[in-house]
C-alpha cells in the first residue's frame, strides 16, 4: 500500500520538478516587471499579453516533459498497476496546470494544447 502511494507522489514530485524548473527559465527569458503587483489582474494581463510566443511553447513543453517523467517514475516505482500511477500523476498534474492555464491569463492556443497533452504524455512515461 505504502508503496502505491509513494510511486504517486514520487512520480507527482519528479513531474512538478520538472515544469517549475522550465517556468523558472521562461521567467529568466521574460522577467516580470520589477514591482508588479501579482494580485493586479489587469497588470498580469499585460504582462503575459506581451510575452513572446517562445514563453508560452517553453510551458507547453514544460507540461508535456513533466508528465512524461512523472508518469516515468511512478511506473517504474509502482509494484503495480503501473500505467494506472503513470495515468493517475497525469490527471492530477492536468488539475494544476488546468488551474493555473485558468488562473492566469493565457492564449487560447496554449491552454487547448496543453490539457490535451497531460495524460498522454504520463501514458508515453508509463
Amino acid at each position: 500500500m505504502v508503496k502505491k502511494i509513494l510511486s504517486t507522489v514520487l512520480g507527482l514530485i519528479g513531474g512538478l520538478f520538472i515544469i517549475f524548473s522550465l517556468e523558472v527559465l521562461g521567467h529568466i527569458i521574460y522577467p516580470m516587471p520589477a514591482g508588479i503587483n501579482l494580485n493586479d489582474t489587469e497588470a498580469i494581463k499585460a504582462y503575459t499579453s506581451a510575452a513572446p510566443s517562445l514563453i508560452f511553447i517553453l510551458l507547453v513543453f514544460s507540461y508535456a516533459l513533466g508528465s512524461l517523467v512523472g508518469g516515468l517514475i511512478a511506473a517504474a516505482l509502482a509494484p503495480a498497476n503501473k500505467m494506472a500511477k503513470a495515468i493517475t500523476v497525469g490527471g492530477i498534474l492536468m488539475g494544476l496546470g488546468a488551474y493555473n492555464l485558468f488562473m492566469i491569463p493565457h492564449p487560447v492556443w496554449t491552454i487547448i494544447i496543453s490539457i490535451f497533452l497531460f495524460i498522454p504524455c504520463s501514458y508515453l512515461g508509463g
